[in-house]
């Protein structure tokens, strides 16, 4: 069943025209806007820690409603490139593409770490149509059918996912990714309650946040970039991607935590810069740290 209707989507979306498609969609992220309010508490307290005082209540709400459809808006998008993947072409451009050459050219894998701002999912599609494997560390899915249906249509140009768990089974396979010099691609934006987590500053506060993507690096001197979409105009991009470098001579675990910070550090800085495109419904700082976190 579950092939069934993802086929039967693909060839609905197939043939429709990108203006048809999102009218046709309206309805769906309308609905899904108001049945999320325990999201929007959600956002508005995320935005009160961030900001405090300095920004209105108003405000805030009205963040937190745009940011909602600019999660909403992205996913709906990543349908779309799935389908027609040719059409994320001309939307996206790319700021850095030297710097994610030269890292391929190197040959240990490339690691890049991306956020929860936009349409983060949706602007891998260029990656993919520009000939790059892209392979995305994301959450299992509780449906077994639907994780083998996303892993079954390489042909589709879409990115393939690495689940993270069960987690020695994740870790495997991202080093496999990295030796074969492939496109891995994490997160690193999300309140982070697994082995291996640091406590960053992000907004003035500690947030438990994932070492995988520095300690991939750091193990296996793969290159570390971080990728953002910065909204140009209606329906275009641009992906800006710059390299995290860190001195080779530094002790582990040190390194670790000083590139997590620095990466940590950058998100902070779009959500400053595009409040509107990060996504507040995540209660980032939801973790508490313990003794000698």
């Amino acid at each position: 069943m579950a092939h069934i209707l993802f086929s039967i989507i693909v060839f609905i979306v197939r043939l429709l025209p990108y203006p048809l498609y999102r009218l046709l969609a309206a309805p769906f992220v309308g609905a899904a806007f108001l049945f999320s309010r325990k999201l929007h508490r959600n956002a508005f307290e995320s935005l009160t820690i961030a900001f405090g005082d300095s920004l209105p209540a108003q405000e805030k709400r009205r963040i937190a409603r745009v940011s909602f459809f600019s999660l909403a808006w992205g996913l709906v998008d990543l349908l779309y490139y799935i389908a027609r993947p040719q059409a994320a072409k001309g939307r996206f451009d790319v700021q850095g593409m030297e710097y994610l050459e030269r890292a391929r050219q190197a040959g240990k894998g490339v690691i890049m770490v991306v956020a929860h701002l936009g349409p983060f999912a949706a602007m891998l599609s260029k990656f993919i149509c520009e000939g790059y494997p892209v392979k995305v560390v994301m959450h299992s899915l509780r449906s077994k059918a639907w994780r083998q249906e996303l892993v079954a249509h390489p042909e589709m140009l879409v990115p393939q996912p690495v689940f993270s768990a069960p987690l020695r089974e994740c870790v495997v396979e991202c080093f496999r990714v990295l030796k074969a010099n492939e496109l891995l691609v994490m997160p690193i934006d999300q309140n982070y309650g697994g082995p291996g987590r640091v406590f960053v500053d992000f907004f003035g506060r500690k947030a438990a946040t994932a070492a995988g993507p520095a300690g991939y690096a750091v193990k296996t001197g793969a290159a570390l970039l971080t990728a953002f979409a910065r909204p140009v105009k209606a329906g275009h991009w641009k992906i800006v991607v710059e390299p995290v470098v860190w001195d080779a001579a530094m002790d582990e675990r040190l390194a670790v935590r000083h590139l997590t910070q620095v990466m940590t550090s950058r998100v902070e800085a779009e959500a400053r810069a595009f409040p509107e495109e990060w996504s507040w419904m995540h209660r980032r700082w939801k973790a508490v740290p313990k003794e000698n976190e």
